[in-house]
C-alpha cells in the first residue's frame, strides 16, 4: 500500500511541475506579447510626421511613446533587480564553496589523523588480538578492524557529501554569474532603447507644445479681433445713425422749404420742421431671424471651446454651419450692409445692421456679393461659403451682436 502510494505520488509530482511550467510559459508569452505591442506602437509613433499629423494622432503618438517608455523603465528596474539577485546568489554560493572547502580541509586532516592512529600506532591490546589465528580470534580481529576504520569511513562519507555540496555550490555560482551577465546585456539594450524613445517622445512633445502655443496665440488673436470688430461695429452703427439723422434733417428741411414756398407764414415757425437728431426715423423694431443663413447643420456652438487633446480653452463668438465652398449665404434678416471685406481672422466677412443695435456677421466667405451701405432683404444672397481667415475647412461662421457685443445666436434661430 505504501509502495503504491509512493509510486502514485512520484507520478503525480512531474504532472504538477509540468502544469506550473505551462502556466509560467503562458504568463511569459502574454508579457512578451504586451511588450511587443507597445514596442510596435512606439515604432509607429516614432515614424509619425509631426508637422502633418492631426492633433489627435500627435497626442496618441506621444501617449504610445510614453507607454513604451514606462514599460522599458519597469523592465529596466526588473533587470537591475534580477542582476542584484543573481549577484547575491553567486556571492552566497561562493561563500558556501569557501566554507565547504574549509570543512573539507578539516575532514582531510581528521582522516589523516585517524589513519595515523589506526595503522601506525594502534593500541597494544588490539595488535595482540589481531595477531590471533583462531576463528574466534579472527572475528575479534574483524571487529577491531571495523572499530578502527569506522571513524575513517564516516569521515570519508562526510568528505564526499561536502565535495558534492561544493560542486553544486560552484555550479550555482556559475549559473548565477552567467544569468547576471545575460541580464546586463539585456539591460544595456533596454537602456539604449529607452534613450531613443525618450528622445523621440521629447521631439513629439515639443511639437505638441508648439501646437498648444499656436492654439493659444490664435485664441488671443480672436479675442483681439473680437474687440476690434465690436469697436468697428459700434463706430459703423454710430455713423449709420448719424447718416440717418442727417438724411432725416435734410428731408425735414426740404419739406419745410416746400411748405414755406406754398405757405410763407409757416417759414417763421421754428418748430415746424425741426429734425430730432437723437431719434432718427429709421427703426426696424425688435430683431428677428427670418431666414436661416445656410441650410447646413450646426457644427460648433457658441461659447468657450476646449481643445479635445490639449485641454486649452478659447472663446467661440458664434455658430459654425456646415457648408460647401461656393454655396450661397443668405441674409438672416433685412438690413443694411455695415461692412463687406476682409477682417483679421475672419477672412472675407459681411456685417449687416438690423436696427436697435442688432448686427449679424457672416465670416470665412469665399467671395462677397454685396457692398457697404447697400440695403438687403431677408434671404438675399450676400456671399458664398468659403474657408478664408482662421478656418480649417469650408463653413459659415455666423454671429449676432448687440451694440457690438457677441451674443448666443441659437435662441434667435
Amino acid at each position: 500500500m505504501l509502495a503504491a502510494l509512493a509510486v502514485s505520488t512520484m507520478a503525480f509530482a512531474p504532472l504538477t511541475v509540468g502544469l506550473a511550467s505551462a502556466q509560467d510559459d503562458e504568463v511569459e508569452n502574454l508579457r512578451d506579447e504586451r511588450e511587443q505591442k507597445r514596442r510596435d506602437a512606439a515604432a509607429v509613433a516614432a515614424e509619425l510626421d509631426a508637422l502633418a499629423a492631426e492633433d489627435e494622432d500627435l497626442a496618441a503618438a506621444v501617449a504610445a511613446l510614453d507607454a513604451h517608455i514606462s514599460l522599458q523603465e519597469t523592465l529596466i528596474t526588473s533587470a537591475e533587480l534580477s542582476i542584484a539577485d543573481a549577484e547575491r546568489l553567486a556571492g552566497g554560493a561562493r561563500d558556501e564553496v569557501d566554507a565547504l572547502s574549509s570543512d573539507m580541509a578539516d575532514l582531510r586532516k581528521r582522516l589523516q589523523e585517524v589513519a595515523v592512529n589506526a595503522f601506525v600506532s594502534p593500541g597494544l591490546d588490539a595488535l595482540e588480538q589481531l595477531d590471533s589465528g583462531s576463528l574466534l580470534d579472527a572475528e575479534i580481529k574483524q571487529s577491531y578492524v571495523g572499530e578502527v576504520l569506522g571513524d575513517e569511513y564516516e569521515i570519508i562519507d562526510q568528505l564526499r557529501v561536502a565535495q558534492a555540496a561544493s560542486d553544486d555550490a560552484v555550479r550555482r555560482a556559475d549559473e548565477a554569474t552567467a544569468e547576471a551577465e545575460a541580464e546586463r546585456i539585456v539591460l544595456a539594450d533596454r537602456l539604449g532603447a529607452l534613450d531613443v524613445a525618450r528622445g523621440e517622445a521629447q521631439d513629439l512633445r515639443d511639437q505638441v507644445s508648439v501646437r498648444v502655443a499656436d492654439w493659444q496665440v490664435v485664441g488671443a488673436e480672436i479675442e483681439a479681433a473680437d474687440a476690434a470688430i465690436a469697436g468697428e461695429i459700434r463706430e459703423l452703427e454710430a455713423e449709420l445713425a448719424r447718416q440717418a439723422a442727417e438724411a432725416a434733417r435734410r428731408l425735414a428741411e426740404e419739406q419745410a422749404a416746400e411748405a414755406a414756398a406754398e405757405d410763407p407764414e409757416s417759414a417763421d415757425d421754428p418748430d415746424a420742421a425741426e429734425p430730432d437728431a437723437d431719434n432718427p426715423p429709421a427703426d426696424l423694431g425688435p430683431f428677428n431671424v427670418t431666414n436661416r443663413p445656410v441650410p447646413g447643420s450646426i457644427s460648433s456652438s457658441f461659447g468657450p471651446r476646449t481643445h479635445p487633446i490639449f485641454g486649452s480653452v478659447r472663446n467661440h463668438y458664434g455658430l459654425d454651419f456646415e457648408g460647401n465652398t461656393g454655396e450661397p449665404i443668405s441674409a438672416a434678416a433685412a438690413g443694411t450692409v455695415l461692412s463687406a471685406g476682409w477682417m483679421s481672422g475672419y477672412g472675407n466677412t459681411v456685417v449687416l445692421s438690423h436696427g436697435d443695435g442688432f448686427t449679424t456677421l457672416y465670416a470665412h466667405q469665399n467671395s462677397i456679393a454685396v457692398s457697404g451701405g447697400e440695403s438687403v432683404g431677408t434671404g438675399e444672397t450676400i456671399g458664398y461659403v468659403g474657408s478664408t481667415g482662421w478656418s480649417t475647412g469650408p463653413h459659415l461662421h455666423w454671429e449676432i451682436r448687440v451694440n457690438g457685443v457677441a451674443v448666443n445666436p441659437a435662441p434667435y434661430l
